[in-house]
């Protein structure tokens, strides 16, 4: 669960505290857990949760940019030489990342929520969702190339 932490969090120490916050949501919540078998999968629910009500209490109301035309998939990939990188590179990289699309990218790319759900938990628009993604994949790639143009000695 720290990993999840690490991927919604600003620092180690922000994901530190989302843990502990999160385990005692988990401990707290325990009885309402139907199923045992499902609880992978309760528990980032309850930290999913946990994360977007911080970053909803930290931000001063909807996030809005200027929406650009994208598609629901990208019609251009977005890649980055084939080379492996290590996690911790791809870590500090989303880390990097504007609260907003960090929180976008995760709940799009890696927990598998559609644009309406995001929409709704972020209290935005569909197709701000769709613009924050898309910023936060071309931002992300280029921090990732400067990232590895920097580990090469590369200017």
């Amino acid at each position: 669960m720290f990993g999840f932490c690490l991927r919604y969090s600003n620092s180690r120490a922000d994901a530190q505290d989302l843990l502990q916050d999160g385990f005692i949501k988990v401990f707290d919540s325990i009885t309402t857990l139907k199923d045992p078998s499902q609880l992978e999968g309760w528990m980032s629910r309850v930290f999913i949760n946990l994360a977007l009500s911080k970053f909803r209490k930290s931000s001063r109301g909807p996030v809005m940019v200027e929406v650009v035309d994208v598609s629901e998939e990208p019609t251009e990939e977005l890649t980055v030489d084939s080379e492996p990188l290590e996690i911790e590179v791809v870590l500090q990289c989303l880390m990097a990342l504007p609260e907003n699309y960090r929180m976008v990218i995760n709940l799009y790319a890696i927990d598998k929520l559609s644009h309406k759900e995001i929409a709704e938990s972020l209290g935005t628009t569909i197709s701000n969702s769709k613009s924050l993604l898309h910023r936060a994949r071309v931002l992300l790639k280029e921090l990732v190339e400067q990232q590895k143009n920097k580990d090469t000695g590369k200017q």
